[in-house]
């Protein structure tokens, strides 16, 4: 009977996004204190990836060349499009960046923004390292986790924030570096009250 049996339909994107509020994105990076490297390492990490909505991969890529201090940018390279892209840096988060490069960075000869403070200092080797701080900070920070818990977290919930605030679709796409528009508009999905404005009534008025 098994190859008569339909299977279920599987629609692309048809699932809706993992995403955090900005109230517990920030209680998260609040609660994070200042008093230690790693402290100040990981503000700077959890900053970046909520306020640029960069990937794991392309975080532990950037360069200190890839921050331009003046114009307020970061310069994205390597990404999963194949495509270099600029992201705004703004200021909380270049002061982060600032304040980790000058007091906590080992002084290792690595041109790599993050570094590990686990021996062999050096640059992030994988994409773990990169999700255990923001599952720690997360937690830390009240937030309770499911299944996705990692840097793609922090990038689905500012993806939905700029879809909520009514930002055009394609200034979304762009800073996530999408290369479809209709990847970036799998975060309409929870936008509730846009989509109230465009649904239909329901048949026979309002129950």
């Amino acid at each position: 009977m098994a190859p008569v049996v339909p299977r279920t339909p599987y629609w692309r994107l048809a699932h809706l996004p993992p995403r955090l509020s900005w109230d517990d994105v920030r209680r998260a990076i609040d609660a994070i204190g200042k008093a230690t490297p790693i402290d100040l390492r990981d503000r700077a990490v959890l900053l970046l990836l909520a306020t640029t909505g960069i990937r794991n991969g392309e975080l532990r890529a950037l360069q200190l060349r890839d921050i331009d201090w003046r114009t307020g940018e970061v310069f994205v390279r390597r990404t999963k499009g194949k495509r270099d892209r600029v992201a705004p840096l703004i200021e909380e988060t270049g002061a982060a960046l600032a304040d980790y490069i000058l007091r906590a960075r080992p002084n290792v000869d690595s041109q790599h923004l993050f570094l590990s403070f686990t021996p062999p200092v050096g640059p992030f080797k994988s994409a773990s390292p990169v999700s255990r701080i923001v599952r720690k900070r997360l937690r830390h920070g009240g937030i309770e986790l499911g299944r996705v818990a990692g840097a793609h977290l922090l990038r689905h919930s500012l993806a939905t924030q700029l879809v909520g605030r009514r930002r055009p679709i394609n200034e979304v796409a762009d800073l996530l570096g999408h290369r479809s528009i209709n990847t970036t508009a799998l975060y309409v999905k929870v936008a509730a009250s846009q989509l109230a404005e465009v649904a239909l009534p329901f048949p026979g008025g309002a129950a």
